[in-house]
């Protein structure tokens, strides 16, 4: 329906009025103000933009763990695919560690005077210290420096509104995009009002140019943001983020149970929360921990279950899924098993797996 009237309009329209209500009122619940996009590279960047605009500063600090904020010179500058950047921007970019309350207070100790924001995302694989949180909303609130979170990942993951309630505390910016469209290409940028309205360029701050915070021609398209508002909506009335929950938990125990059976629970574990589970392994003499698991996730794959390090359940995993899964770790396992015991690691014939 929203494609026969049409995708992308000059002037804002209705729909992404209504998109905007929903948005704020079910997902980005306290939050003020919504731009939406297509990818969350433009809102991490637009957020970040903001944020010098609005403190005048130049200096961004982000989470060493989280692997990937966005395509822009400030964090690709600082990666092994730096080329063609500007070394500029990189240069400006600090790192910190999650949940280390010694090395957060360390970064305002020596560049209060010049952070503009701290990106990270509310939870990953490990959970969110609450004294750490608490400490980093303190000190950011203190030194006029804005705290965003990435939510690109996590939001629609792990609840309905967002992860970043799990922290205890509030950013002033949030960035979003994946899950929300439903499949649908859409991003978000939401936060406080004092700050989200800086970015009309009709209303700049006194003696600054004006603020150009995103520029997207199919930002706000009418069938992305008819596929969020449904999105929303079925997750709500189907308890679906419980349900994904509740089946990644049963996968959990059962791979869990198969390590164990194997004898390689010690060096192959599951991390995170139940809606999104992360392999870890640990090395040996014979097999570092990047060889295991190569070889492991290498011969789940062969044995019919797609596995790239994360286990993502959802509520269209079956029982047959699982069990499939089982089988192709039990395969995987009997593998690793024998290269770490200095066997053969070559390939067993595969009998007990289909390919999904």
């Amino acid at each position: 329906a929203a494609l026969q009237r049409g995708t992308a309009f000059q002037l804002p329209t209705t729909a992404e009025l209504q998109a905007a209500e929903v948005f704020l009122s079910q997902v980005a619940v306290g939050d003020d103000m919504v731009k939406f996009a297509k990818n969350g590279s433009d809102t991490v960047d637009g957020a970040l933009k903001l944020a010098r605009y609005a403190t005048g500063r130049t200096l961004v600090a982000k989470c060493s763990e989280h692997p990937f904020f966005s395509t822009g010179d400030w964090f690709i500058g600082t990666t092994a695919a730096c080329g063609g950047t500007h070394p500029e921007p990189g240069s400006r970019t600090r790192d910190f560690p999650y949940n280390d309350t010694a090395a957060i207070e360390a970064l305002f100790t020596e560049h209060s005077g010049d952070l503009a924001a701290v990106i990270l995302e509310p939870v990953r694989f490990t959970a969110p210290d609450p004294v750490f949180f608490a400490r980093l909303r303190e000190l950011c609130t203190q030194h006029g420096t804005v705290l965003v979170f990435d939510e690109t990942v996590s939001g629609l993951k792990y609840r309905l509104c967002a992860a970043g309630p799990l922290t205890g505390v509030r950013p002033d910016l949030t960035c979003w995009g994946k899950g929300i469209g439903g499949g649908m290409p859409l991003s978000a940028l939401t936060g406080r009002r004092d700050l989200m309205q800086l970015g009309d360029h009709a209303r700049p701050r006194p003696g600054q140019p004006p603020l150009l915070l995103l520029s997207t021609t199919h930002g706000s398209d009418g069938a992305s943001l008819a596929a969020m508002v449904a999105t929303v909506g079925e997750l709500h009335s189907t308890n679906a983020i419980p349900r994904a929950h509740a089946i990644g938990a049963t996968l959990r125990n059962t791979l869990a149970a198969v390590l164990t059976e194997s004898g390689l629970d010690r060096l192959v574990r599951l991390t995170g929360y139940d809606c999104f589970l992360n392999i870890e392994t640990l090395g040996t003499e014979r097999l570092t921990a990047p060889q295991l698991k190569a070889l492991f996730l290498s011969e789940t794959i062969r044995a019919g279950a797609l596995v790239r390090g994360i286990f993502y359940s959802t509520t269209v995993h079956t029982a047959e899924h699982l069990e499939l899964t089982a089988a192709a770790v039990r395969h995987a396992a009997t593998v690793c098993v024998r290269a770490l015991n200095g066997q053969n690691p070559a390939p067993i014939p595969v009998t007990a797996v289909r390919p999904l």
